[in-house]
């Protein structure tokens, strides 16, 4: 079972490897390749939290709605302040959804407009989070997993020194409420996503800033 632990372990241990790769770009490399790697890594860890605000804490209980509040904090606090996700798919949860907003706000995390136009505006992104977005949903026991091989960041760095890096990345999303026959997860897929766009160095923070969330096959190597 994955869980927030689960997730910091991954870091750390990406992070020892990517020090060794920065080690080795240091020692035969230009200085951009091991500053580019150190950005991967920063990348890296935007995914990793992301997925542990996806993935339910308490599998066999759900989770409560305080946790599941600070889930949608998490989530959110890895988005730039005028953020967009567009959902890619032909059902009412389409469309774009623009800013971040707060969970305990209403006017700034109000219910799905229904408006899917390429051009209008379905909420915040707290709206997707919090109604829309159905690992976030008490009744759900879902968690995220997202595999390395389907996994890109490219960071590249202007003339003035701003960092901006592609992002691809995929949801693959598991039920894993218990099941009372056998008392073991029923590891049943729920969907299959993928989040394609583009992150921000902002302030020293990799924050996602105009991605679109779009359905993707299961993984094959």
């Amino acid at each position: 079972m994955r869980s927030l632990a689960t997730y910091t372990r991954f870091a750390a241990l990406l992070a020892v490897g990517i020090t060794w790769a920065i080690g080795a770009a240091h020692a035969g490399g230009p200085e951009d390749d091991v500053d580019r790697l150190a950005q991967v890594a920063e990348l890296e860890h935007l995914h990793a939290t992301f997925h542990a605000a996806a993935s339910v804490h308490d599998p066999v209980n759900g989770d409560s709605e305080a946790v599941i509040t600070q889930r949608i904090r998490d989530v959110l606090g890895i988005w730039e302040k005028d953020g967009v996700l567009t959902i890619v798919n032909s059902t009412d949860t389409a469309g774009n959804y623009i800013g971040r907003g707060d969970p305990d706000d209403p006017e700034t995390c109000p219910p799905p407009s229904g408006d899917t136009s390429a051009t209008g505006q379905q909420g915040t992104l707290c709206t997707f989070y919090k109604y829309v977005g159905s690992s976030w949903q008490p009744a759900n026991k879902f968690i995220s997993l997202s595999p390395a091989y389907n996994t890109k960041f490219v960071p590249v760095k202007d003339a003035d020194g701003h960092w901006t890096s592609s992002v691809y990345f995929e949801c693959h999303y598991f039920n894993v409420a218990l099941n009372p026959a056998t008392g073991l997860p029923f590891w049943t897929a729920v969907s299959h996503v993928a989040l394609v766009g583009e992150a921000r160095k902002i302030d020293g923070r990799w924050l996602l800033t105009h991605d679109s969330g779009v359905a993707v096959p299961v993984p094959v190597p």
